[in-house]
């Protein structure tokens, strides 16, 4: 079996005959036509159909591009809270009880979303800049 580089998919020989041939053949032609497909909606809805975004279309791609930089950030605040908390010395003078975790997680994720909000780390601006901006090099 060959890779035909056009289409990159394997050429048949006269060889595969029969029903395993067939089969085969027909997988291939099956594939190729999901693939043109997939192909015509990357065309129909890449940059380069000529649509130009408005201004408003940009505004509100870019606040919801900020909006999800920030849940980004939030969530992985709060994925270190919970992470440098395991490394405190358990208490049990308070009892330490499922009701306790739960409290405790709800706290760490309130408290990194409000820090993601007010600026945070710096990581949601970075996120926010790297899906704004091109890249050029």
């Amino acid at each position: 079996m060959e890779i035909d580089p056009k289409t990159f998919l394997p050429s048949m020989r006269p060889t595969n005959t029969g029903a395993l041939g067939a089969h085969m053949m027909n997988k291939d032609v099956r594939f190729q036509a999901e693939l043109d497909k997939a192909q015509d909606r990357f065309k129909k809805t890449s940059s380069t159909d000529g649509h130009i975004m408005t201004e408003a279309e940009i505004e509100q791609r870019n606040k919801d591009i900020k909006d999800a930089s920030v849940q980004m950030e939030g969530l992985l605040l709060k994925m270190l809270y919970n992470e440098m908390y395991k490394t405190v010395p358990k208490d049990t003078l308070f009892g330490d009880d499922d009701a306790m975790d739960i409290y405790r997680d709800y706290y760490h994720e309130e408290l990194a979303k409000q820090m993601a909000e007010a600026g945070g780390i710096g990581l949601a601006d970075f996120i926010y800049k790297q899906l704004t901006t091109e890249n050029v090099r």
